[in-house]
């Protein structure tokens, strides 16, 4: 994470998407915190991400005899946080149960099942997201156990998961400032 003075972040958001304004609304369903515009202080993270959804998406493409290559982009964000003060923010400073079951209850809907403005808390990676379909599915859509939580929060090696940012209302947007994008 680097920091440019106390309160102000560097965040980055990879996709395949050339856009030049954020729309909450345009991200997609069922992710860990809801349906957002999502970022990380980790830059090879977002890196990542990036290039894997091109792969997903070429693949989806590739089904239905479209084989067009992707763009990749990176995008860097100023975030001042003081500026959050205002707004509804979660923050997760651990995977633990709570962020578990949080992020279960955004995965398992269409719709976002919070209030929050902004949410901050440690990525479902693809390993968690194995491990949170595989005791869901052992649940068989009952509310999971503290033992069941407690085993999935020991697959996931929380202190392994990178912090994501989760942006879900036209107001937390404003806080972000567009610094550049480059193609990958």
């Amino acid at each position: 994470m680097k920091l440019l003075d106390s309160n102000i972040i560097t965040l980055y958001h990879g996709t395949t998407h050339d856009f030049t304004e954020i729309d909450v609304g345009c991200g997609k369903p069922f992710k860990d915190f809801g349906q957002g515009f999502y970022l990380t202080a980790a830059r090879d993270h977002a890196t990542n991400l990036a290039w894997r959804n091109r792969r997903i998406e070429e693949n989806r493409l590739d089904v239905s005899g479209d084989r067009r290559k992707l763009s990749v982009y990176l995008y860097t964000y100023e975030f001042n946080l003081q500026g959050a003060d205002t707004l509804n923010v979660k923050r997760f400073d651990t995977a633990n149960r709570e962020w578990l079951k949080f992020v279960v209850a955004n995965r398992a809907s269409r719709t976002r099942q919070h209030n929050y403005d902004i949410v901050i808390g440690p990525t479902a990676n693809d390993d968690t997201r194995t491990s949170i379909r595989a005791v869901t599915s052992a649940a068989n859509g009952a509310i999971l156990s503290d033992t069941a939580l407690n085993l999935l929060l020991e697959l996931l090696e929380p202190d392994n998961l990178p912090t994501q940012y989760f942006f879900g209302t036209g107001e937390a947007v404003k806080l972000l400032d567009f610094k550049g994008r480059i193609a990958l």
